[in-house]
């Protein structure tokens, strides 16, 4: 797949404080940022709008849910 044909979740900030637990650890575990279908239909419940069934995770987005992980001194 060609960086032209991936398709991108929107902006992570928006959507993540406001996952569930259960989905928050479905994408910390995500391979290849893949997302599960129940995962993308609590983003899209989220959003108030469809996301792409082919939407992946970025690697920023990736590395923002890594830093969400991180404790805080």
């Amino acid at each position: 797949m060609s960086l032209s044909e991936v398709h991108l979740l929107p902006e992570v900030h928006h959507w993540w404080p406001h996952l569930s637990a259960r989905a928050k650890q479905q994408l910390e575990d995500a391979q290849d940022g893949v997302i599960p279908d129940e995962v993308r239909r609590e983003i899209e419940r989220i959003l108030g709008a469809s996301v792409d069934d082919a939407a992946r995770l970025g690697e920023g987005d990736r590395a923002f849910i890594r830093t969400q992980g991180e404790a805080v001194d």
